[in-house]
């Protein structure tokens, strides 16, 4: 489907891994020239950057910590500097903390909320203010999670962040809406990324029961793919919502859906 995004200039934080990589192929794939936003990792940046590229498509790597307000501000400096304008802004970086709520150490909880919940709230202002200082509106897509709805043990910042984003969306976007800009969520289910694929893949017997255990609970059966969300993402960034803002978008194989029991 042609989602009317040639020419169109996206920045996606996270992009260099897993979902953000996903999003970045997927955009850059309808046309849009891309900035790659990556914290660490260059080579995985510039992976993703060659692919574009390879692919026929423009795009271009910029570190930056999306968690520090004068970094997202480098960030978003350097977009418009290599590519004159943003029209789609896709926050995507987030990182996971896996320690039970009681004992995660404050360091760590609060670098989740930096990146997860800050990192959104700092490139969406930055951006919503190019936005409406160029005119012609434009697009912001936040990630979330269905973990933003449904609790998960040993996830407590993770979880709590995801759920800050739904909000920060609705506000966003009716806040936004008199300027022209749209502002919605994907939340993303099961994905296969870097992390969880050996998993995913193991054969031991252990893996299989975790793997059966998964796919019991989601009705489509099946892990979703960094491609799923990007089709998400680009029709949320195209023309064909024009008529949506504030929504959250689930992409989880009916993981939320359902509240059937499963044996």
């Amino acid at each position: 489907m042609d989602f009317g995004l040639t020419g169109k200039v996206a920045l996606v934080t996270g992009a260099g891994r897993g979902i953000g990589r996903g999003i970045a192929l997927t955009l850059a794939g309808e046309g849009a020239h891309v900035a790659v936003n990556f914290a660490s990792d260059s080579r995985a940046a510039a992976e993703v950057v060659e692919a574009i590229g390879a692919a026929g498509g423009e795009a271009h790597a910029i570190q930056a910590d999306v968690g520090d307000h004068g970094e997202s501000q480098r960030l978003v400096d350097a977009t418009l500097e290599r590519f004159g304008r943003i029209d789609i802004l896709v926050n995507n970086a987030g990182i996971v903390s896996r320690k039970p709520i009681l004992e995660v150490p404050l360091e760590e909880w609060d670098r989740v909320v930096r990146t997860n919940f800050y990192g959104c709230f700092h490139c969406s202002r930055l951006v919503g203010r190019h936005m409406t200082e160029r005119g012609g509106g434009g697009k912001i897509v936040n990630i979330s999670s269905i973990h933003g709805r449904v609790a998960k043990a040993g996830m407590g910042p993770y979880c709590a962040t995801k759920a800050a984003i739904d909000m920060l969306t609705k506000q966003l976007a009716v806040e936004l809406a008199p300027r022209g800009i749209q502002v919605n969520c994907v939340a993303s289910g099961t994905i296969a990324t870097d992390i969880n694929i050996p998993l995913y893949r193991s054969t031991r017997p252990e893996d299989r029961a975790l793997q059966d255990a998964v796919l019991k609970r989601i009705p489509q059966r099946r892990i979703g793919e960094p491609e799923d969300i990007g089709r998400a993402v680009a029709f949320l960034a195209s023309g064909a919502a024009g008529y949506v803002t504030g929504a959250i978008l689930y992409v989880d194989g009916g993981y939320v859906a359902d509240g059937t029991p499963t044996v």
